[in-house]
């Protein structure tokens, strides 16, 4: 699956439905939104996908070059 903007923004929404009838607790409310947008976020970098076209060499030496590539 590739990153999707959609995706993160809706996850990043539910976080903060989630948490905006919080009266008693406004910063162990800020500290879990915190946690699931780095969780989000997390989440979709995890989604990355790289698509190698070429670009490194090697025989029996460390491989050497530069990667060329997309990033989805």
């Amino acid at each position: 699956m590739a990153l999707s903007k959609t995706r993160l923004k809706n996850k990043i929404i539910e976080a903060f439905r989630y948490e905006q009838t919080e009266e008693q607790d406004h910063e162990a409310a800020l500290d879990r939104i915190a946690d699931k947008l780095a969780s989000c976020v997390i989440a979709e970098i995890k989604e990355l996908k790289i698509n190698y076209t070429g670009g490194l060499t090697a025989s029996n030496v460390p491989v050497t070059g530069t990667i060329n590539a997309t990033i989805t």
